[in-house]
């Protein structure tokens, strides 16, 4: 059998297989943001082979038809797109921001009565009715001396709910957050029978 012989790529062909290594050309009518040195300014270099890039791209594209040119175009839209979410989420980050007032401790009650969530320093712990009660007797009975209430919490919790200790991470008897927790029960709850 004979040999047919190898014919050359032709034009279209080789601008095809050139056009994977270019980057697309941004949506109609949107500006890119060029790129910067560190100086902040656009530089010689990076310029020129900007342009010569966009100049390649323009070359290509009047080779296209018309549905590969609306597949370039929705790329370039969702490039741009992309690098102003990153810009944005960039300057977002970089933003000081205010910090929310933080919530020591909170009490919400459960929906049937059964159960109550204690919030500490963030973290969620669940109690039962008969938990709940005892860590509110805890806290009446020092009432009177709210200098006690720090040290008389972290006992009863180091006592019988050491998880809650790890979890909110309390080191010690003098965390604030104990403190605003047996304020929260004292004037929320009262000690039952």
């Amino acid at each position: 059998m004979p040999k047919k012989p190898m014919k050359s790529k032709s034009s279209k062909q080789k601008k095809a297989a050139s056009k994977k290594a270019v980057h697309k050309k941004p949506a109609a009518g949107k500006a890119t943001p060029k790129k910067k040195s560190k100086a902040g300014k656009t530089s010689g270099r990076t310029k020129g082979l900007r342009d010569q890039m966009i100049k390649q791209i323009h070359a290509m594209a009047l080779t296209l038809e018309e549905d590969s040119l609306k597949k370039l175009l929705q790329d370039a839209a969702i490039l741009a797109h992309n690098e102003r979410v990153l810009s944005d989420f960039i300057e977002s980050k970089n933003k000081p921001r205010a910090e929310a007032p933080r919530v020591f401790a909170d009490i919400e009650e459960g929906t049937d009565g059964t159960y109550f969530i204690v919030i500490l320093k963030g973290y969620r712990h669940i109690f039962s009715l008969e938990e709940m009660r005892n860590l509110v007797k805890a806290c009446h009975a020092a009432e009177g001396a709210p200098l006690e209430a720090g040290p008389r919490l972290f006992n009863w919790m180091e006592r019988w709910r050491r998880d809650i200790l790890h979890n909110s991470k309390i080191a010690d008897n003098h965390d604030q957050a104990l403190r605003a927790l047996w304020e929260k029960i004292v004037n929320t709850y009262a000690p039952r029978g």
